[in-house]
């Protein structure tokens, strides 16, 4: 008698198309509004914006104001939350346990983060639109109400200005993968942007020989001639603080990432 032997199916999944970098980051852009806590953190930022907006507005209708004031009033706002934005971007696969579905779905976690990291800076660029939107809106509203407005949109103040957006979000990206925890990267980056300079200075008003260190690391400072230009040595600031606080803790925190257990 012989006997018939079925060899077991197989599953060959070698072939399968690689995901789109394209669709990467159109999911997690979808994720920025997808959860409570970034549809609320929107909706404040952009109530932020044209509450400050319109007090601005009232407070010099009767002076002479320029179109790029009002979009300077809405990214300052922006400046502050979507860094903000980009922390969550990340901490939330992690504190929400999603970090499973997503990595099971691309294994290769390098390029979920790189998508994240285009999706927050595209989020920046677009909230550099909105503001200027929103500047252009509450110019006419400052003009209704009798102040003299210079309409002269400023391009290198803007250009500069979405330079300084984009440079602190990244900021908030790092501090986001090198923590992995939502509170303690906005503690951090909070810190970073308003308490650290403060203390740096101090520092150097007390000790002659810590104030010539301080422009080397002070990367919100460093970041003050974005609007006039950079001598030689003012690049030299930018680049080593911007080492300091953002290549550093990406490439830990992204190195991070591609280790971390995922539970």
């Amino acid at each position: 008698m012989s006997t018939t032997t079925h060899s077991p199916a197989t599953f060959d999944v070698a072939s399968t198309p690689r995901t789109p970098f394209t669709r990467l980051v159109a999911v997690e852009l979808r994720k920025l509004v997808d959860t409570r806590s970034g549809r609320w953190l929107l909706i404040i930022m952009l109530a932020l914006v044209l509450l400050g907006s319109a007090v601005f507005a009232w407070a010099v209708r009767n002076d002479q104001v320029a179109f790029f004031d009002f979009t300077s009033v809405a990214g300052g706002v922006t400046g502050i939350l979507l860094p903000v934005l980009a922390i969550l971007a990340v901490t939330s696969e992690w504190s929400q346990r999603t970090n499973m579905t997503t990595f099971t779905l691309e294994p290769h976690r390098e390029r979920v983060v790189a998508a994240k990291l285009v999706a927050a800076v595209l989020a920046a660029v677009l909230s550099i639109v909105v503001a200027v939107a929103i500047g252009a809106v509450m110019s006419g509203f400052a003009a209704m109400l009798g102040a003299d407005v210079d309409w002269d949109p400023n391009l290198e103040g803007i250009a500069a200005f979405t330079i300084a957006q984009v440079l602190g979000l990244l900021v908030g990206f790092a501090l986001g993968t090198l923590l992995l925890n939502t509170p303690a990267a906005i503690v951090v980056f909070f810190a970073y942007f308003t308490v650290i300079p403060g203390l740096l200075n101090l520092a150097g008003f007390y000790f002659d020989w810590f104030a010539d260190i301080v422009p080397w690391i002070d990367f919100v400072s460093a970041q003050a001639p974005l609007a006039n230009g950079f001598d030689g040595v003012e690049w030299g600031h930018l680049l080593v603080s911007g080492a300091i606080w953002f290549v550093l803790p990406l490439v830990l925190g992204i190195t991070r990432v591609l280790r971390a257990e995922v539970k």
